[in-house]
């Protein structure tokens, strides 16, 4: 679930947006497509078709504009609503979320390695088994990709991991010691561009001296997405009365942002120059007016918001981070099981139990958690209360899905 604050309604208050599940729903078949394409588009069966994926490869940007908007905004509504900003229940909260399949993950591909025995840079955990499972679990895989390309082996997808909590440990201590300085809202807003200015200049450099592969898992490229969410979420819950607010109420701004999302994905699969460029803030605009329209419609469907709210979309939604973490995994494994398998059976295959682990996981492990927190859940006790929220209807508004897959990428 998502649960975010209706900035043009009800700033302090906590409402859940289907749309938001949907959105994520919606892009996360198209980041297996493209890692399907990677894998499997030299095997001999494989159709004309999947080697022209490429414009789908900017999903994971997509999903990091909506990290920061949701982050913000409910720190935001947070502070709007009790004065303060309770860092210790977010990080809780942050781990009731992220840590049940990441738990599970990292011991499982220990045992996989240990008894499969693979081999080469493009084994189970990589050139440096132990590496990849300290880099994953301390968040900053994506800077081991950064320097040995392969390296975190079949956990690759972790890399977004690392961005997300690099951002997750950084970003809430520094907006509430703005709100408690009363830093004027503008100023942050400032703040917010001049990191995007910084993080695209260090981009540029590294392009320039390790290349384009290697500098597009540092944290700096990876940035400008998050932090143009953080400022859609702060303006909109800050300032819920803006001209912003009012202008991404239109469905036709919302349309233009999806259609300017397909554009320029289209154009950079093609112009590999553009990531030098900072197309990744182009993007990332253009998103910020689909998601911004979700936000403030939230309470008032339209059409935009009804197409990804449908359900479908929203049940994929609700399990993207479990299945953006395995969906390697299983890619790699069935390889590995039935190499001569054709390719449509096989992405059936894969596609079946990818749906079959997430959703097992997603019902019957991090939901528990996260309801009753991970004591009561392993001791089967009673649900502890998060600080000072006091009843459990409350406390799963308030413990709800608010990154990307895994949040994604």
């Amino acid at each position: 679930m998502t649960e975010v604050v209706t900035p043009a309604r009800q700033p302090s208050r906590l409402r859940y947006i289907p749309a938001l599940d949907g959105l994520r729903g919606l892009s996360l078949p198209g980041t297996i497509l493209t890692h399907f394409a990677l894998l499997l588009t030299a095997a001999p069966s494989a159709p004309h078709w999947l080697s022209s994926v490429g414009p789908l490869t900017l999903n994971i940007q997509m999903f990091f504009v909506l990290s920061g908007a949701l982050i913000t905004s409910l720190l935001v509504a947070e502070h709007r609503r009790d004065g303060d900003m309770q860092l210790a229940n977010f990080y809780l909260r942050r781990s009731r979320r992220l840590g049940p399949a990441l738990v599970a993950v990292l011991p499982a591909m220990i045992l996989l390695t240990v008894f499969w025995q693979g081999h080469g840079p493009f084994s189970e955990l990589g050139t440096t088994p132990w590496r990849s499972v300290i880099a994953v679990g301390l968040f900053f895989g994506n800077w081991v990709l950064f320097s040995v390309s392969a390296g975190i082996g079949w956990l690759g997808p972790a890399w977004t991991l690392g961005i997300e909590e690099q951002f997750y440990l950084t970003w809430p201590w520094l907006l509430r010691r703005a709100t408690r300085r009363r830093v004027d809202r503008r100023h942050v807003l400032l703040a917010m561009a001049l990191v995007i200015t910084v993080a695209l200049a260090i981009t540029q450099i590294l392009y320039s001296h390790v290349g384009r592969q290697r500098a597009f898992y540092s944290t700096p490229a990876q940035l400008p997405s998050i932090v143009i969410g953080c400022a859609l979420g702060y303006e909109l819950t800050a300032n819920p009365a803006s001209r912003l607010a009012t202008l991404l109420r239109s469905r036709l701004l919302a349309l233009l942002g999806l259609a300017g999302m397909v554009v320029v994905s289209i154009v950079a699969s093609h112009h590999v120059q553009w990531e030098i460029r900072g197309y990744y803030v182009i993007y990332a605009i253009f998103a910020c007016l689909l998601i911004g329209h979700c936000f403030v419609r939230a309470g008032e469907p339209t059409v935009v918001t009804k197409f990804f709210s449908w359900r479908p979309f929203v049940i994929v939604g609700q399990i993207s981070y479990e299945a953006y973490l395995v969906h390697i995994i299983v890619m790699f494994a069935v390889v590995r099981e039935w190499p001569h398998l054709h390719v449509y059976p096989m992405m059936a295959l894969d596609t079946a139990i990818i749906a079959f682990v997430s959703a097992t996981f997603y019902y019957l492990v991090e939901q528990p958690i996260r309801r009753k927190g991970w004591k009561a859940f392993v001791f089967r006790g009673k649900p502890r209360a998060l600080g000072s929220v006091a009843d459990p209807q409350r406390e799963f508004a308030a413990s709800g899905r608010v990154d990307a897959v895994a949040e994604e990428g």
